[in-house]
């Protein structure tokens, strides 16, 4: 029996050792943004993360990181903070261009999120992609209209301020009470942002001359595309070449939706057209909110195309645009 105690227990060291070597969800989150390998953090993934952050996101999210801020080569974990049932851990990350932080949200033994803290500037010149998209839309209007509505514009870029401040937290609302469904979470955020955002370019252009709608939904329009690439630049991120044809199409979809309003509410059709652009709206962000659960071309494809189709509608009114322009008209 003494002889057989040695070789029991070296057996039951050998089965232990996995469990022994086994990552917390934490360290399991950061080793696979350092290892690049997502089979290291995936069973530790809560399933609303698993939705959110499936492979293609994941490697998309570590090849931006990796761009603007090289190579992870060590972390270590420097704070941990508690609230109800989430914990967070904040790992100071040592890059080969620097050094930032990541925090690490858990709970019930699953990762629920991470977010990157104190990341040095380090721009890319793929965050402008969205800027120059926005810019681009937005010069193609002023060539053809000429006369420049500085005021609308910076209304439009106020509007799209407010928007920031209130629709983020509604939208998050869901995520918050705990739901995961995907369908939901979709379709909650895609009608938040028709909702919000034409109601308030309806109040704000629907008395308006039609040049003066147009450059309100241009200046909403420029603006969001200036704060997704300062978001992208802060952040030191990247964005995809593509982003720039939405952020184009997006300024012509702003544009076109003022100008229908302006024209719609002197025809005593105001309500009608709010509520088939909040609709439009509900469907296009749906789509986008889709995207990015699920990355698929073809849902990007048809709420580009949708897009593209109210711009185009724009044409339809842009001869009266110019001639308002040339003739003058006041708010």
């Amino acid at each position: 029996m003494r002889k057989s105690l040695p070789v029991f227990v070296l057996v039951t060291l050998i089965a232990l050792l996995p469990l022994m070597n086994a990552l917390t969800p934490q360290d399991a989150m950061m080793e696979a943004l350092k290892t690049g390998n997502y089979s290291v953090v995936e069973p530790y993934l809560s399933p609303l993360m698993k939705k959110v952050l499936t492979k293609e996101s994941f490697e998309a999210i570590r090849e931006s990181l990796i761009e603007a801020h090289g190579e992870i080569k060590s972390y270590e974990l420097v704070k941990r903070e508690e609230k109800g049932p989430y914990v967070t851990y904040y790992y100071r990350v040592t890059a080969s261009k620097g050094a930032y932080t990541i925090t690490v949200t858990v709970r019930d033994g699953k990762v629920e999120g991470f977010h990157l803290k104190g990341m040095p500037f380090r721009a890319t010149p793929k965050a402008l992609y969205p800027l120059l998209g926005g810019l681009t839309a937005f010069l193609i209007l002023w060539a053809y209209v000429r006369k420049l509505g500085i005021a609308e514009v910076i209304l439009g870029m106020a509007l799209l301020f407010i928007i920031l401040l209130i629709q983020p937290p509604v939208q998050s609302i869901p995520t918050f009470l705990g739901v995961s469904n995907v369908a939901l979470l979709v379709v909650w955020t895609g009608f938040v942002a028709g909702l919000f955002q034409e109601v308030i370019k309806y109040y704000a252009s629907r008395d308006k001359g039609l040049r003066k709608a147009l450059y309100i939904g241009a200046g909403f329009g420029l603006g969001e595309a200036l704060y997704v690439s300062g978001i992208s630049v802060l952040g030191g991120g990247q964005v995809a070449l593509l982003s720039a044809l939405e952020r184009f199409l997006a300024l012509l979809f702003h544009s076109s939706t003022t100008v229908i309003f302006a024209h719609s509410y002197k025809r005593g059709r105001g309500r009608e057209a709010l509520l088939a652009m909040i609709l439009v709206h509900w469907f296009v962000d749906s789509l986008t909110a889709y995207w990015h659960y699920r990355p698929s071309y073809l849902p990007l494809g048809v709420s580009y195309a949708v897009m593209l189709a109210v711009g185009l509608y724009l044409l339809r009114f842009l001869p009266e645009v110019k001639r308002e322009a040339e003739g003058g008209v006041k708010w």
